[in-house]
């Protein structure tokens, strides 16, 4: 499985549509004008961009290895800490990590110290949400339908081309402040070795800058010749702060 694809899968900072809100018969006259929304989601998408600065947060992950028949043949707990360090690359703590119950924490934090000590990677394909201003004009977007009783959203986002960095699927926003509640994607253009990837986020807990990722899961295929992977898994973050 490629790396980037693995550490979005595992980044809040990163990110679902199986808890979004319950859905209506849509209307146009209901839904509001698409272009203020997408306004509104842009300064949600910029604090967004914040909150990968300056978040700190716990995560508890598990991911299962699927044999060819869907079986669990493998799996995988970890809980991590993450704490900002101002910049995009916040310092990763493993606090557990286990394969099959059993316990490897000390080799998990070994191998994160190691990583740490190397140079900052690139991050030229690194994840945004497609609200951001400066990624909008990459998307095309379109209005799906619309919550009566919880005053949702539903938006569709397709890159127009695409590439490692875009995503497509939808998002459920926030009627009034164009937030993000929760929205379901997969990669526009798959990173060598991976078949595919859907992702499923909800922003779920609150903060100083806004709605932030509270629930991730996700389920991803891919492999070599006759080695062919399957992973599907959740995280929960909690403790989320916000540094100055």
């Amino acid at each position: 499985m490629h790396r980037r694809a693995v550490n979005l899968l595992l980044v809040a900072g990163c990110l679902g549509l199986a808890l979004s809100p319950s859905r209506s018969a849509r209307g146009d006259a209901a839904v509001p004008a698409l272009t203020s929304l997408l306004d509104r989601a842009s300064v949600h998408a910029a604090r967004f961009e914040e909150m990968r600065k300056r978040g700190s947060y716990t995560l508890a992950g598990h991911m299962d290895e699927l044999s060819s028949t869907g079986a669990v043949s493998a799996n995988k707990d970890m809980v991590v800490r993450v704490t900002a360090t101002g910049d995009d690359t916040p310092l990763v703590d493993v606090v557990r990590y286990t394969e099959n119950g059993a316990d490897k924490t000390l080799d998990a934090q070994q191998k994160a110290l190691a990583r740490r000590a190397k140079k900052k990677r690139a991050r030229a394909n690194d994840f945004h949400l497609p609200f951001l201003a400066a990624q909008r004009s990459r998307y095309v977007f379109t209005r799906a339908e619309r919550d009566a009783s919880t005053k949702a959203v539903r938006v569709t986002f397709t890159p127009k081309e695409p590439a490692l960095d875009a995503i497509k699927g939808s998002a459920w926003l926030d009627e009034a402040s164009g937030e993000v509640l929760s929205m379901g994607f997969s990669f526009s253009k798959n990173p060598r070795f991976v078949d595919h990837v859907d992702v499923k986020l909800v922003f779920g807990l609150t903060t100083p800058l806004g709605r932030a990722p509270s629930e991730l899961t996700f389920d991803a295929e891919g492999g070599l010749l006759f080695v062919h992977k399957h992973f599907r898994g959740f995280a929960k973050i909690t403790d989320a702060r916000v540094t100055r």
